[in-house]
């Protein structure tokens, strides 16, 4: 009895719009849900990216900061540079090298490097003054360059021998 009241019901609703209102809800949804995936993933590739560009702006700033605020340190290590070639005496000259490479070794710890100045190079280095001397090359020093990370943010200034 029970089987013959349930194919009555079966019958009754098959083929009605009934069942083609649920699968058309079934599609609405299925696309609803695809629309929200495909937001859900612009946003999470939106926020990893602004999160990459963050951090990269932090780490500028930061280095921003420690080169502005370690400026007095870097002048003081240039002059040292140049109190070294001008002092006569051995003794002296030595105890100020050592003064040298102890300023030379806390830049580092902090990630600041000495800018090379054996070879001449346009991109990295500033020409105060040109003297004939019959060669391209660096012939005097006038203050350090310094670079962070790699990066140079003061450029050493020199006299060029051409």
């Amino acid at each position: 009895m029970e089987s013959e009241e349930k194919n009555i019901q079966e019958e009754a609703f098959a083929g009605t719009p009934h069942e083609y209102e649920m699968t058309e809800a079934n599609k609405e949804l299925a696309a609803k849900l695809e629309e929200s995936e495909s937001k859900y993933l612009m946003l999470y590739a939106d926020f990893e990216n602004y999160k990459k560009r963050v951090s990269k702006e932090k780490e500028e700033i930061r280095n921003s900061v420690k080169a502005s605020m370690l400026s007095s340190v870097l002048d003081l290590d240039s002059d040292i540079s140049i109190a070294i070639k001008s002092i006569k005496d051995e003794s002296a000259r030595e105890g100020v090298e050592l003064i040298a490479a102890k300023v030379e070794k806390f830049l580092k710890s902090q990630g600041i490097e000495a800018i090379q100045t054996e070879e001449y190079d346009s991109d990295l280095h500033e020409v105060v003054t040109v003297l004939p001397v019959g060669e391209k090359k660096i012939v005097d020093v006038i203050s350090k360059g310094y670079s962070i990370d790699g990066k140079p943010f003061r450029y050493p200034k020199i006299i060029l021998g051409e």
